[in-house]
C-alpha cells in the first residue's frame, strides 16, 4: 500500500498566505522523509473553502526543489474554470523540471461563488461531466504529442512533448459514478473524498472498474493519531470541535443535529480518523477489506491541532500505522 498527504491551504483570511505556504511545505518535507509516496493540494479562489491557494501546480514545482523522492501533485484542479489545453501544458513543464515527479489531480466542480468570480455559470451535472470527459480527452491528447495543432500556424502539437508515463500518474476525483467511469474510461487513477461512506466508495470502485479502470485507487480521511486512544481523541477534541461548526456553517452537518458531548470513529465531522497507531491501522484494515484500494491519503492539518500535533501524528502515522499495514 502507497500513503499520501493532502492540503487544502486553509487558513483565517487575516493570516499571510506565505505562512500557511511554509507551514505546509515544512509537513511535505517530513512527509518525503517519512516516506509517504504522494503530496496533493488543493485549488480554491477568494477564500473559498477557507483555501489560500488558488495555483496547486505552483506549489507542488516548488516543493520538487525541496523533496527528494515523494510525488507532488494536485487534489484537484477544477478543469471546469480552466482551458484543458493550457492545464496539459503547464503539467508537462512542471513535471519536466519536477524530474518526472508530479502527480497532477484533475476534479469536475467547484463552488458557484468560484465559478462566478471567473464569470462562469453554473450547470446540471450531466453538462459538466460531459464537459469534463471532453477536457481530459484532450489533455490526453496534449500529452500524447497528438494535438490540437495551432490553425494557420507551425505544424505539430503544443510542446513541451509531456513524459511518456505523464498519464499514468494522473488521478481524477470521483465523487459521483459517473465521475468514477471517466476516470475509469479514460485511464486515469481514482482518488474518493473523505466525505464518502464506505458504502458510496464500494460503489465507485464497482463503477469504476466495470468503465475499464484499472489504475491505483486511493482512499480518503482526516486523520490523527495520537501515543493511545485516549490521547489522541482528548488532543483531537478542539480541532473537532472546529470542524463540527464549521460543516454546520456550510450546509454539511443539519443545523438542528446536536453537537456531541464526547467524540467517536462513528459521530467525528468528516468522518475523522482518531486513535493510537493501532486503532487507525485496524480501521484501514477494515475498510480495505470492504474497499479494494492500494493508496491510503490522509488529510492530516485542521485547524485546532498545533504544528507540533501534527508532524508528531505524522511520524507515529510513519514509523507504527504504515509498517503494520505491510
Amino acid at each position: 500500500m502507497d500513503f499520501a498527504v493532502t492540503y487544502h491551504i486553509e487558513g483565517p483570511r487575516e493570516r499571510p498566505s506565505l505562512q500557511i505556504y511554509d507551514e505546509v511545505s515544512q509537513q511535505v518535507v517530513l512527509a518525503d522523509r517519512l516516506g509517504f509516496r504522494y503530496a496533493w493540494f488543493a485549488e480554491h479562489h477568494a477564500h473559498i473553502h477557507l483555501g489560500h491557494l488558488p495555483c496547486p501546480l505552483l506549489l507542488a514545482l516548488h516543493l520538487a526543489s525541496r523533496t527528494e523522492r515523494i510525488h507532488l501533485g494536485t487534489a484537484v484542479i477544477c478543469l471546469n474554470m480552466h482551458d484543458p489545453v493550457d492545464i496539459a501544458e503547464q503539467a508537462a513543464v512542471a513535471d519536466h523540471l519536477a524530474g518526472g515527479r508530479i502527480s497532477p489531480g484533475f476534479g469536475s466542480g467547484s463552488t458557484p461563488e468560484e465559478l462566478a468570480l471567473f464569470g462562469l455559470p453554473t450547470v446540471d451535472a450531466d453538462t459538466r461531466h460531459a464537459r469534463f470527459a471532453e477536457s481530459l480527452r484532450i489533455i490526453r491528447q496534449v500529452w500524447a504529442g497528438e494535438g490540437p495543432s495551432v490553425a494557420g500556424g507551425p505544424s505539430g502539437p503544443p510542446l513541451p512533448l509531456a513524459r511518456p508515463d505523464l498519464h499514468a500518474r494522473s488521478w481524477l476525483a470521483a465523487n459521483s459514478p459517473e465521475a468514477a467511469r471517466i476516470a475509469g474510461a479514460g485511464g486515469h487513477n481514482m482518488m474518493f473524498s473523505f466525505l464518502r461512506t464506505p458504502e458510496q466508495y464500494a460503489a465507485l470502485h464497482s463503477a469504476y472498474r466495470e468503465a475499464g479502470g484499472r489504475g491505483s485507487v486511493a482512499a480518503n480521511r482526516p486523520a490523527y493519531v495520537g501515543e493511545d486512544d485516549a490521547a489522541a481523541w482528548a488532543e483531537a477534541e478542539p480541532a473537532l470541535r472546529i470542524l463540527w461548526r464549521r460543516f454546520v456553517e456550510e450546509g454539511k452537518i443539519p443545523r438542528d443535529r446536536p453537537e456531541p458531548e464526547t467524540f467517536t470513529l462513528e459521530n467525528a465531522p468528516g468522518q475523522f480518523l482518531v486513535g493510537g497507531p493501532e486503532t487507525v491501522a485496524c480501521f484501514i484494515r477494515d475498510l480495505r477489506a470492504r474497499v479494494p484500494f492500494d493508496t491510503f491519503n490522509i488529510e492530516p492539518r485542521w485547524a485546532g491541532f498545533t504544528v507540533e500535533q501534527v508532524h508528531a501524528s505524522m511520524r507515529r502515522f510513519a514509523e507504527y500505522v504504515m509498517p503494520a499495514l505491510g
